[in-house]
């Protein structure tokens, strides 16, 4: 069932593609080329999400990802997309880029109309041949009769596809409004909290947090981000990773660490508790040890000029 709904996406350029005064241009600067490429790159990375690429925090900023993606020099692809960007063939919106000028280059079929198409084109070929009248009639009939069976195989696909659809309605009829609200509470205050506007991506990269976290977790780290002024969807994936690593899935969990961070810093530190301490004891070692040290002599200490002897040697000294 997935080969039979795989879809194929190809990028049609029109012949006067490169005659396009952008591309022209694009082409006249130096490493033009490289940069002309790098453009097709970015077309065709966007094809499946309908003419958008999408920034997923795996890099630093969107450009150093686009470069990772299309395996492409970052520098090389910064100066692609500062001339796309002057010359509005490319639109940027906080984690979203929009390639302007790809709804009409953008081709797709399904499974079963690409094996008709091959059907067709192996018929093509086949009518070529020289063969003889006999031989082509049979050939024709076999055709037909293969023509039908991939109509069939078509309509079963259709048949299938539909079903499909009406699980998929029915499962979505099963999810409970309790859990529609929880979602939509979590929107709201992403919307509330500054961090704008609720896009496909980004409500997609929420709902496959609550499948991990309670609703008030995922709150909770929106409110974190907010009140360190990093309101953006990244932070919070940074954030909610580092809570998911921990096993801090629940919101009681999350707030008895964060009591527990609190009761860390109220603890006093060594030096704080010496200094509050009252005077300390001696300990006895230190006392053993002042003992075992000679007393000091009592009295005035005599020096060499009080010695008369001292003073004889010196005089006989000075004589000689």
């Amino acid at each position: 069932m997935s080969g039979q709904n795989k879809r194929y996406f190809w990028l049609k350029l029109k012949d006067d593609f490169f005659g396009q005064k952008e591309i022209k241009m694009l082409r006249r600067i130096a490493g033009g080329d490289t940069y002309t490429i790098i453009y097709l790159k970015m077309l065709l990375l966007s094809l499946k999400n309908d003419g958008k690429i999408y920034f997923d925090g795996i890099a630093d900023n969107f450009v150093e990802e686009i470069a990772l993606d299309i395996d492409e020099d970052v520098q090389n692809t910064q100066i692609t997309f500062n001339y796309l960007t002057q010359k509005g063939l490319i639109e940027f919106a906080d984690e979203e880029l929009a390639m302007t000028n790809i709804a009409s280059m953008i081709g797709s079929e399904t499974e079963s109309a690409r094996r008709v198409r091959k059907h067709r084109e192996q018929k093509a070929l086949q009518s070529n041949n020289d063969v003889t009248e006999q031989k082509h009639l049979g050939n024709t009939e076999k055709e037909i009769e293969t023509e039908l069976e991939l109509e069939k195989d078509i309509d079963t696909d259709k048949d299938k596809e539909t079903d499909t659809e009406k699980d998929i309605d029915t499962d979505k009829d099963k999810e409970t409004d309790t859990e529609k609200e929880r979602v939509g509470v979590v929107f709201d205050k992403y919307v509330e909290l500054g961090f704008g506007a609720i896009n496909a991506f980004k409500a997609e990269q929420i709902t496959e947090w609550l499948k991990i976290f309670e609703p008030d977790v995922v709150i909770k780290s929106l409110e974190v981000a907010s009140n360190n002024n990093k309101a953006t969807m990244n932070y919070v994936n940074g954030i909610l990773n580092n809570w998911k690593q921990r096993g801090l899935t629940t919101i009681d969990k999350v707030e008895a660490e964060e009591k527990r961070k609190q009761l860390e810093q109220l603890k006093p530190s060594y030096q704080q508790r010496r200094r509050e301490q009252p005077g300390e004891v001696t300990p006895f070692w230190l006392k053993d040890e002042d003992k075992s040290k000679p007393d000091k002599p009592s009295g005035p200490v005599k020096t060499a000029a009080d010695d008369p002897e001292i003073q004889r040697m010196i005089a006989d000294f000075r004589k000689g």
